[in-house]
């Protein structure tokens, strides 16, 4: 598996990274577990019921879960993020931080009662929460005092650790369906923190570690203690309860119909691709239907002084540096899977600057992305043209909650249910936006997810302030490692000539692959 960078964890500053969860290599120590005190739990219990409904993605979660264990099998929908802090670790300040957290997030107050036809939102009142210190476990029965299990041995046993509270305690119809920890050691703390998906998206967990660590700085706040960063934490008008999103999404959909353009226009693109959403272009190695663990890769595309230089190209083009991406894949897979045309789905942050600009939650929306690529005979100029038309049409489209086109597909024959559970996605964020980034808890920081199984093989495109990377969820066979590999490779290829100045998309001298269709 490649790698973008040197492992995280520990000491030093590098950069937040998508990659896989044992990526993050703290040194090692106690194991500090923070939970909901026994008044918090009665009060989750009876937890009054919210009128708000699930979000559209929420509800598509919360159906695949009651179906899931209904058959008794295995939910590791969760998505987490790592990092390490300076300083020793004051525990009941830290267990005060993250109380400050959870109160401010009504989504993180949340949990579903799914035993009924419709999921039913409950939400802890902000007053009843309370987070305290609720274990404390030594890896390899060892003190903190004397010689802790150490090496790869005490990792894979963290690793373990992880994997086994974050499946126990990251699921959406109890409270909490997250997880806080940490790994105590006399100069300082690793910060482990996982959350069922229901809940959290890959921004919401980009956040959350440096969130964290300004709140627990802020609880410290002593001479010698972490920096308190003024303006670092959310107001009251970023963070808008995500019940409210939910709401509005619903308000949002039923002012579309079949006649919508938007809806039209999501028919046109799936009837002209046989009535599937997007896939990985190349064989991945499963037969039809099958799915395989899911393997997790990071690699650099560009470094700082490439990604500079695409972004200057782009400008010159009158384009932006995510046009460049969708270019590049675009072209890709023209050269790999012969495909003549793109049409692909992106995922989109719904938050904006709104009201929920800084709310934990799932907010995101899906857009398609297409536009012809043949035509262009390997212009780059025409491809960064064509993609930022599609991408502005995407956008446009985007507003409207995917889930009404959804509908009317399935509902007019033009896509079977079966289907719609795993496209192929997208994604492109730039970490340097973020309001950690530049500080150690942000840069340190490892998001992963859970590794669960999957057929498909998705894209997350992340912008840091040392690199353009590519990290890619794919199923775990030879055959879906070398092919993602060589498409990793033509990308990064691609992307570098884009950033040269090159007018004519390279192609290489091995450019046949196999593809899925």
């Amino acid at each position: 598996m490649g790698r973008a960078a040197r492992a995280a964890g520990g000491d030093g500053v590098g950069a937040m990274i998508l990659d896989e969860m044992s990526r993050w290599r703290p040194r090692p120590g106690a194991i500090v577990m923070f939970g909901p005190s026994g008044r918090s739990l009665t009060a989750a219990a009876a937890a009054p019921a919210d009128s708000a409904p699930a979000s559209f993605l929420q509800a598509d979660h919360l159906r695949a879960y009651a179906e899931r264990r209904g058959q008794a099998g295995e939910h590791r929908a969760w998505t987490g993020v790592a990092t390490d802090v300076d300083g020793p670790l004051d525990r009941e300040a830290l267990a005060r931080a993250v109380t400050r957290l959870v109160v401010t997030h009504e989504g993180l107050r949340s949990w579903f009662d799914v035993s009924g036809a419709e999921p039913v939102r409950h939400v802890v009142p902000a007053d009843d929460v309370e987070l305290v210190v609720t274990d404390e476990i030594v890896l390899g029965g060892k003190t903190l005092d004397g010689d802790v299990l150490a090496g790869d041995d005490w990792q894979a046993a963290l690793q373990r650790h992880l994997v086994s509270v974050f499946d126990a305690t990251c699921r959406p119809d109890s409270w909490p369906a997250f997880c806080l920890g940490a790994v105590e050691r006399p100069d300082g703390f690793g910060l482990f923190w996982g959350c069922d998906h229901a809940f959290t998206d890959g921004a919401s967990q980009i956040m959350v570690a440096s969130e964290l660590a300004d709140l627990y700085a802020a609880e410290i706040a002593a001479p010698g203690g972490p920096e308190v960063v003024e303006g670092a934490l959310p107001g009251p008008d970023q963070t808008g309860p995500f019940a409210d999103f939910a709401m509005s999404e619903h308000v949002a959909a039923a002012t579309y119909d079949a006649s919508s353009p938007e809806v039209r226009e999501w028919t046109r693109l799936i009837e002209g691709s046989g009535g599937r959403l997007p896939s990985f272009p190349l064989d991945l190695g499963l037969e039809p239907g099958q799915t395989a663990p899911v393997s997790i890769s990071s690699n650099d595309l560009l470094d700082a002084d490439g990604a500079a230089s695409l972004d200057a190209r782009c400008r010159e083009a009158g384009a932006r540096t995510v046009d460049a991406v969708f270019a590049a894949i675009a072209a890709t897979e023209h050269e790999l899977a012969h495909r003549d045309s793109y049409v692909g789905v992106t995922v989109l942050g719904a938050r904006e600057r709104g009201p929920f600009a800084r709310s934990h939650g799932w907010f995101c929306t899906f857009a398609p992305i297409a536009f012809d690529v043949a035509c262009h005979e390997g212009d780059v100029d025409g491809l960064l043209r064509s993609a930022h038309e599609a991408m502005a049409r995407g956008k446009q489209i985007g507003r409207m909650p995917v889930h009404v086109a959804l509908a009317e597909m399935v509902r007019s024959g033009v896509v079977r249910p079966e289907t719609l559970g795993s496209p192929q996605l997208v994604s492109y964020l730039d970490l340097r936006r973020f309001p950690g980034a530049g500080r150690p808890a942000h840069e340190r920081g490892v998001h992963f997810t859970g590794a669960g199984r999957t057929a498909n093989a998705s894209m997350w495109v992340n912008r840091d302030s040392r690199r353009l990377y590519l990290a890619m969820q794919h199923p775990d066979t030879p055959q879906a490692h070398e092919s993602t590999d060589l498409y990793r490779r033509t990308v990064a290829r691609t992307l570098q000539a884009m950033a040269d100045g090159a007018t004519r998309v390279p192609r290489s001298a091995t450019a046949h692959a196999g593809h899925s269709g």
